[in-house]
């Protein structure tokens, strides 16, 4: 008797209420970021606040504005983080709240971590649009902190398939809680000891490498069967983004006073790379092993 192959979960067949809670949070959101701009469009909020000058230098090619988003289109374009967690946060909730299999993906039948990646799509979208509405420290070290826990909570998703649960005392105990704390205690230790690695863009660019070696590595010899679709559209995205980061850093890209810059654009392309490498973990399959096809 043949087994039939393990269907693949993909990003249809969701209910209306994850499009629209989606959609509508993130709508919802814009609409109160674009007020802000209409109201205090010519009032230096951050200087207000903090009532002290703020820093002038930057490696950025947008203009700086006494406004209340010192660097319009980095600041807005930060939403593309926010509305790629949103989803990752709904799907997770819808897998959770319905039937799974055990062919399923671990992120299907163990949504937490997705969850936990989630917040920090969300938090590294609210972190970087700060940083770039005030261009201050304090703004750094959010945008910093939504990297690198962005970075770990796609490690944890990724290691807990392989590790999901330890036995102990006789008992099995799902892995998901011990990983995801790993998570939040390197996110909260690179935050404060990066520099130590290198320049921050090192740091990051090692973060990345490992990431991608180990996926590569389980393409090649792991359990689980990947769509290359995903994989290969999340490294493209990145790559774009990359050499339009550069392009940006040079002031070849585009004029200071545009709405069209590339750093904003470099937000939105590893949105995308984030949003890709979720699909990637929810649609996996085991792999079919020798010995399978008959009972």
């Amino acid at each position: 008797m043949t087994r039939p192959i393990p269907e693949r979960n993909t990003l249809r067949g969701a209910p209306l209420w994850v499009h629209a809670f989606c959609w509508g949070v993130c709508g919802g959101f814009t609409l109160l970021l674009v007020g802000l701009y209409v109201i205090y469009r010519d009032t230096d909020v951050w200087m207000i606040l903090m009532d002290s000058p703020l820093p002038a230098k930057h490696a950025f090619n947008e203009a700086l504005y006494g406004s209340i988003y010192r660097q319009r289109a980095n600041t807005l374009s930060n939403l593309g983080y926010v509305l790629v967690g949103l989803y990752v946060i709904a799907y997770a909730w819808w897998d959770y709240r319905r039937p799974t299999k055990e062919t399923d993906p671990y992120a299907v039948r163990h949504p937490a971590l997705m969850v936990l990646f989630g917040l920090t799509c969300i938090e590294l979208g609210i972190g970087s649009g700060l940083m770039h509405a005030a261009m201050s420290s304090w703004g750094h070290k959010l945008d910093v902190f939504g990297m690198v826990s962005t970075l770990a909570a796609l490690g944890a998703i990724h290691w807990a398939r392989w590790l999901p649960s330890i036995r102990l005392g006789g008992r099995q105990f799902p892995t998901w809680p011990l990983f995801g704390l790993i998570a939040a205690v390197l996110s909260v230790y690179l935050l404060f000891n990066l520099s130590r690695f290198g320049s921050g863009n090192a740091g990051y660019a090692g973060l990345i490498g490992i990431a991608c070696i180990t996926l590569a590595l389980e393409i090649a010899v792991g359990k689980h069967s990947q769509q290359l679709r995903w994989p290969l559209l999340s490294l493209a995205s990145l790559a774009l983004a990359y050499y339009i980061w550069t392009l940006d850093r040079s002031g070849q890209f585009s004029s200071p006073d545009s709405w069209f810059q590339g750093h904003a654009i470099w937000h939105l392309l590893t949105a995308v790379s984030l949003g890709s490498a979720a699909v990637l973990y929810r649609s996996e399959v085991p792999k079919k092993r020798r010995g399978m096809g008959a009972d």
